[in-house]
C-alpha cells in the first residue's frame, strides 16, 4: 500500500453515523502531523433526516470527491457507541462486526446505523483499513467500584449488566487537548469534564485515566438531558410498570425521548429555547435550567472527591462551550471547592480553548475534536499494518 508509507501524508476518512444523521470528514495526515497538529481537514459535512444510511454514504463520497482526487484512501475511522468491554479502537474484522452487531441490543438507536454506514464504506472502499473508534472504550479503566452494580448476581453474571460509559471520544480528546495546552503529560493532571450537549456526561479523568463517568449502563444513567431523564430511582419505574400499569417499551421510549429538559420545561429539549422562555419569566423553564444545572453541580463534587482534588473544570461540546449563563449556573456556589468562574471571561465569545475561571481549580472551555481523534486512532492502526508489513 504506497499510500500508507510511514512519514507520508495519507489520507483518512472519518464517519460518524447517529440515529438519523451522518457527519463525515477526510483528513490528510501522517504520524509527524499528528504530532505536530498539523493534520489538514480536506473536507466535511453533515447529512441530516437519513432515511438511508447507504445512500448518505453515497452522497458524503460524491461531495468529497473533489478532495479525494482519485487518490486511495488509506482508512476509515467509524465512532462506534457501544464496544463493550473492547479497551481501544480495534480494526473491523468478522469478529468484531460481530461483536458490534451483538450489542445492537444495548445502544439500538447507533450500533445498528454505525454497522450499516460500515458496510455500505466497506463496499465503496474494500482495500482500506477499516477502524472501529468506540465511546465505551476510554472508561475500560474505570475500576470495579464504580462500575460495578450492587446487584444480585444472578441479574448482572454473565449479562453485560454493568456501568459501560459513553462519550469517551470526547472526553479523551478534551483530556489530551488540555494537557497540551498546559505543556504536561496527561499523567501529571486530575480533570473533571462536562461533555454538555443534548446528551450529556461528566467524567473523572485521574491521570489520563477515566475513574469514573456519569453514564452507566446505557446513556440514559446521570444528568438531566434534553430528552432524557437522567438517574431516576428503579423502583419508581417498576412502580409504574406493576401497580400502574406501565407498559416498559413505552416507558423506556419516554424515559430517552419525552422527559429531561422537555419534560421540566414544557417548552423544548434545546436549552437556548429553554434559557430564553426562562428569561420571559416562564418557571417552568427555570426549574428545568436549575436541575440541569444541580444534578451537574453534584457530579462535579462528587468526582473532585473521588480524585482527592481536580486541576481544572473543563466545558465542552455545544452547551458547554457555547452557554455562558449554564457554566456560571453550574458553578455557581462551588466556590468554597476552589471553583471560581471570571463573569467577563465567561461571557466573551470565542471558538478557541480559554480559560474562564483562574481559581485554585482553573475552569476551561476546551472544544471537543472527536472526528480529529477518530481519524488519528484509524492512522494508528494503518501505521501499525505499515510497519508489520
Amino acid at each position: 500500500m504506497p499510500y500508507a508509507r510511514i512519514g507520508y501524508g495519507m489520507k483518512i476518512l472519518v464517519l460518524n453515523a447517529g440515529s438519523s444523521s451522518l457527519k463525515y470528514a477526510l483528513y490528510e495526515t501522517s504520524p509527524e502531523a499528528a504530532a505536530s497538529d498539523s493534520d489538514q481537514l480536506l473536507g466535511e459535512g453533515l447529512i441530516e433526516r437519513v432515511i438511508s444510511m447507504a445512500d448518505a454514504i453515497k452522497t458524503a463520497f460524491t461531495v468529497l470527491s473533489k478532495a479525494l482526487g482519485g487518490e486511495a484512501v488509506a482508512g476509515v475511522g467509524h465512532r462506534v457507541v457501544h464496544g463493550g468491554t473492547y479497551p481501544a479502537s480495534m480494526i473491523i474484522d468478522a469478529a468484531v462486526e460481530s461483536t458490534i452487531e451483538a450489542l445492537c441490543e444495548l445502544a439500538p438507536l447507533h450500533n445498528p446505523h454505525s454497522l450499516e454506514a460500515y458496510r455500505a464504506a466497506r463496499a465503496h472502499l474494500p482495500h482500506a483499513v477499516h477502524v472501529a473508534v468506540f465511546d465505551t472504550a476510554f472508561h475500560q479503566t474505570i475500576p470495579r467500584h464504580a462500575y460495578a452494580y450492587a446487584m444480585a448476581n444472578e441479574y448482572v453474571a454473565d449479562k453485560k449488566i454493568r456501568r459501560y460509559g459513553f462519550h469517551g471520544i470526547s472526553h479523551r480528546s478534551v483530556s489530551l487537548r488540555f494537557a497540551k495546552i498546559q505543556r504536561k503529560s496527561p499523567a501529571d493532571l486530575r480533570l473533571v469534564i462536562c461533555h454538555l450537549g443534548n446528551g450529556s456526561s461528566i467524567c473523572a479523568v485521574d491521570r489520563g485515566r477515566s475513574i469514573d463517568t456519569s453514564m452507566g449502563f446505557t446513556p440514559l444513567e446521570g444528568l438531566v438531558m434534553g430528552t432524557r431523564s437522567g438517574d431516576v430511582d428503579a423502583s419508581a419505574l417498576l412502580h409504574l410498570i406493576l401497580h400502574a400499569g406501565a407498559d416498559p417499551a413505552a416507558l423506556l421510549h419516554a424515559l430517552n425521548n419525552k422527559s429531561g429538559l422537555l419534560a421540566i420545561s414544557g417548552v423544548s429539549n434545546d436549552m437556548r429555547d429553554v434559557l430564553t422562555a426562562a428569561d420571559s419569566g416562564n418557571e417552568h423553564a427555570k426549574a428545568a435550567v436549575d436541575a440541569f444545572c444541580y444534578r451537574a453541580k453534584k457530579f462535579i463534587g462528587a468526582y473532585s472527591a473521588a480524585m482527592n482534588g481536580a486541576d481544572a473544570l473543563v466545558f465542552t461540546a455545544g452547551i458547554g462551550e457555547h452557554s455562558a449563563p449554564i457554566r456560571a449556573g453550574i458553578c455557581e456556589g462551588l466556590d468554597r471547592l476552589g471553583i471560581v468562574v471570571d463573569p467577563a471571561l465567561n461571557q466573551a465569545k470565542s471558538t478557541t480553548a480559554r480559560c474562564i475561571g483562574h481559581s485554585p481549580i482553573s475552569v476551561w472551555v476546551v472544544p471537543t475534536e472527536e472526528q480529529l481523534l477518530i481519524a488519528r486512532d484509524t492512522l494508528a492502526a494503518v501505521t501499525a499494518i505499515s510497519r508489520h508489513n
